[in-house]
């Protein structure tokens, strides 16, 4: 019995996408008449890796890099071939990568994922203690306005992602990390980040633990935990001439309580108080825009009363 009918069988299968081994033994078995059986069959296709297809069909190799230049500076950019927003390391600037395989500008009017990141922070910090209070709305309006320079339609835009973020069950970490990435690790852009948290955390005269602990947290997933510090102390200073405090028995007052309460006493009637005033329960009743804003001015003097009460007694 002659092998070479079966190596001629095998080499044909293969090449036409065939089981190779399986028309061996054909050859084997069947002689020369295997390979003549393999001219009459059509080829089969090879299996793509994610089949399914971009736009006109267009066929992407999901597992290998890809370069183009950047549509602003002309450089070229490496970048894993999956459509979506790639930033270029060389400008900075992001730009869209289309199924089409080709690469475009981002449209005027469309928020850069890098800025919605970084007002889903913005949201989350705000939200930390509860209540988004007036002036840190003030705060993220003028970062906003100062730093990302919108359009109207931006601004619509970058508003509409603060006040979703606010409720999301997306994670301050998971988007600490999705900034990062996004940027490639920039430093100018991540620094710059860490301050405006820090500017929004100081709105209220103070930067209380909790936000305080919410910003070192994005200090260390941004890989800055050695210059955390030295950002915060930019804002000690100002924060220490520019909060006037009132008195205790003001402080007092403000809660309903008197000095003679314990301690107990004063965080029933303080918790009590922030559950009366809360702006979010008029949100949910329709208020005024008005209304709400007093609530954020009454809730933020009850909690500055209660921490200059907590302060005095060394808590």
């Amino acid at each position: 019995m002659s092998i070479l009918p079966a190596i001629l069988a095998s080499a044909m299968a293969s090449s036409r996408g065939r089981s190779a081994i399986g028309w061996f033994v054909l050859g084997l078995i069947f002689s020369y008449f295997a390979p003549i059986v393999l001219l009459l069959l059509p080829a089969t296709s090879s299996r793509r890796i994610f089949p399914g297809k971009g736009m006109d069909g267009a066929h992407m190799n999901w597992r290998q890099k890809t370069s183009h230049p950047c549509p602003y500076c002309g450089n070229d950019c490496i970048f894993d071939d999956i459509p979506g927003n790639w930033t270029c390391p060389n400008c900075g600037n992001t730009f869209t990568y289309s199924s089409d395989g080709h690469v475009y500008k981002i449209r005027d009017d469309q928020v850069l994922p890098q800025v919605e990141w970084i007002v889903k922070l913005f949201a989350k910090l705000a939200k930390q203690d509860g209540v988004v209070t007036e002036n840190e709305i003030h705060q993220v309006d003028a970062i906003v306005r100062q730093s990302f320079q919108p359009s109207r339609e931006q601004l619509h835009q970058i508003m509409a992602v603060f006040n979703e973020a606010r409720y999301s069950a997306e994670t301050f970490d998971t988007i600490a990390e999705n900034l990062y990435f996004s940027v490639g690790g920039r430093s100018d852009i991540l620094i710059d980040t860490l301050t405006a948290l820090l500017a929004i955390g100081y709105a209220d005269g103070t930067l209380r633990s909790e936000e305080d602990a919410l910003i070192r947290q994005a200090a260390r997933i941004f890989r800055m935990e050695a210059d955390y510090e030295a950002l915060k102390s930019r804002f000690n200073g100002s924060s220490a001439s520019g909060n006037t405090e009132q008195s205790l028995e003001t402080c007092y007052h403000t809660l309903n309580c008197s000095p003679n309460d314990s301690l107990d006493t004063i965080k029933k009637h303080y918790r009590q108080l922030i559950k009366e005033n809360h702006p979010d329960r008029l949100v949910s009743r329709g208020a005024s825009r008005e209304a709400v804003q007093e609530a954020n001015v009454r809730v933020a003097a009850i909690k500055k009363a209660y921490e200059q009460i907590l302060a005095a007694r060394n808590e």
